[in-house]
């Protein structure tokens, strides 16, 4: 919870957290059993949202979050899940670079979907079948 609200301005609430955990797709990355950075989403059937990821400053462009993306990514597929989606907000420009370095597309956007401050999101989205052809 201190990592996300030292990142976000609107940062989520414990419980919200707490829900991303019993899905079982919530990650952590520790050093020296400190959290520096976690990743986590939700499946259904064949699609895969990525709800949330974060790295402390201190470790940012690193490659931590590419790892991260990365990790996850390789989870879900062992699942036979093809297809994964995330919101960024719009002015996000480092995590847009992320996204799209590890083969993102962008596909649409959502109007006012960030509060404090309003701010449209961006939908990126990837499908792992077609990046392979």
């Amino acid at each position: 919870m201190i990592l996300e609200k030292e990142l976000f301005s609107t940062a989520w609430e414990e419980e919200m957290f707490l829900e991303e955990i019993e899905k079982q797709y919530a990650y952590v990355l520790e050093i020296k059993d400190k959290i520096i950075g976690y990743i986590c989403g939700w499946k259904l059937l064949d699609e895969f949202n990525i709800t949330n990821i974060a790295v402390a400053k201190d470790y940012q462009q690193k490659g931590l979050g590419r790892k991260l993306v990365q990790f996850l990514i390789g989870r879900i597929l062992n699942e036979r899940c093809f297809k994964f989606f995330l919101e960024v907000r719009k002015s996000n420009n480092a995590a847009k670079m992320l996204y799209e370095k590890i083969g993102f597309k962008l596909i649409g956007s959502r109007k006012n979907y960030y509060h404090s401050p309003q701010e449209d999101a961006l939908i990126f989205g990837m499908n792992i079948i077609e990046n392979i052809k």
